[in-house]
């Protein structure tokens, strides 16, 4: 019995060894390989508002994980991800310096992108099986909002900025409906070159 008391005394000493050892090695930090556990618990000294980072090989930060946020910077160590519960208990995901949200089908083909247009302007747009765009809805250079319809081969059939307007298949433009200049409704049709045929406005003659 004594044996085996000073067997395992001897191992914890050991042990232990190796923790100062390694803690003193690496600035009072200790540095380990791989770790499997069930669960693992961050906190500070006191036992309260741990902070789980991960590091580049410069030690610059790209994940920072604190006070229920998850925040993902870039090479030039500014936050451009933020994951975080809003003020009525709500999830909210932030995207800075532009970036996109995409979703892919189980092909990986995109079918949604939520981002902004080369105007630094919000832009929404969907892709059929095939990834071709079929919607799109966001805003234009000058401040209106544009709503887009595509064909099943990504061709614009219609859009809608201050006006309604129409295209064939081979993106001629056929159709017109909105408001004229001096306020008038006005409907304009084209042929199929695109060329203007027939024309009306509400003004009463």
């Amino acid at each position: 019995m004594l044996n085996y008391l000073n067997g395992f005394l001897t191992s914890m000493l050991i042990i232990g060894s190796f923790f100062l050892i390694t803690g003193a090695k690496y600035g009072g930090s200790q540095h380990f390989g791989d770790i499997i556990a069930n669960s693992i618990t961050i906190t500070d000294k006191n036992g309260f508002g741990g902070v789980f980072k991960v590091v580049d090989k410069d030690g610059n930060t790209l994940l920072s994980i604190k006070n229920g946020n998850i925040n993902i910077f870039n090479e030039e160590n500014v936050s451009i991800v933020d994951i975080s519960p809003g003020t009525r208990g709500e999830g909210k995901v932030s995207l800075r310096n532009g970036g996109q949200i995409n979703t892919f089908n189980e092909n990986g083909l995109k079918t949604t992108s939520i981002g902004e247009n080369s105007f630094g302007e919000g832009l929404v747009s969907t892709f059929n099986i095939n990834s071709k765009l079929t919607s799109s809805i966001g805003s234009v250079d000058g401040g209106y909002g544009k709503l887009s319809i595509f064909d099943n081969q990504g061709r614009e059939t219609l859009h809608l900025t201050r006006s309604l307007t129409t295209f064939n298949s081979d993106g001629k433009l056929t159709g017109r409906y909105g408001t004229n200049n001096a306020g008038h409704g006005s409907v304009l049709l084209y042929d199929k070159f695109g060329n203007r045929g027939w024309f009306k406005t509400g003004k009463n003659s």
